[in-house]
């Protein structure tokens, strides 16, 4: 029995060593298109919906967990929400300029530019942030993941936002 387990770990051991390496693409630190995330946080804090909109293609597909109206029922909790359009997206970042105040977003380590074979460019920015409810004072901070997938216009053709609500739940009691 002992043979019999000593032969399938070296066959395990000799069969992870025989894979083949291939490469599927480019990480980037630097890049346009992290610069554009960048300044598209930039805006977010000048409250700029116009000039955040810009950075969008038309058709683009904005997804995020409960994106602008929190629905924390089991189905929602679930359930992936329907895209947003960049009209619809601007209307919701309006409604949190309604809702809050000192908002900051900075960045948690540094965005990442995927540029994998056969797969349109993404960057992957981690955020931090800050905002204060306009009518309870209390301050909210959200730890956000954004993927940004760019279109050969050098435009965001879809953008998904992973985050959780928590924060702002309480800040809002």
């Amino acid at each position: 029995m002992k043979k019999l387990l000593i032969m399938m770990l070296i066959a395990c051991s000799a069969t992870a060593f025989a894979q083949k390496k291939v490469k599927s693409g480019v990480i980037y630190s630097e890049h346009p298109y992290i610069e554009t995330m960048r300044r598209f946080a930039r805006m977010y804090e000048k409250r700029d919906t116009a000039a955040m909109g810009h950075f969008f293609a038309d058709s683009a597909k904005i997804y995020g967990m409960t994106r602008y109206a929190v629905d924390t029922s089991k189905a929602a909790q679930w359930s992936v929400p329907p895209p947003k359009t960049v009209a619809e997206a601007k209307a919701g970042w309006e409604q949190v300029f309604e809702t809050w105040e000192h908002i900051t977003m900075k960045p948690i380590g540094v965005p990442d530019g995927l540029e994998y074979n056969k797969s349109r460019f993404t960057v992957q920015s981690w955020w931090l942030i800050t905002l204060t409810n306009k009518k309870t004072q209390k301050v909210a901070k959200i730890e956000m993941v954004l993927f940004d997938i760019f279109n050969t216009d050098g435009k965001i053709a879809v953008q998904v936002g992973f985050y959780d609500p928590t924060s702002l739940l309480i800040a809002m009691k």
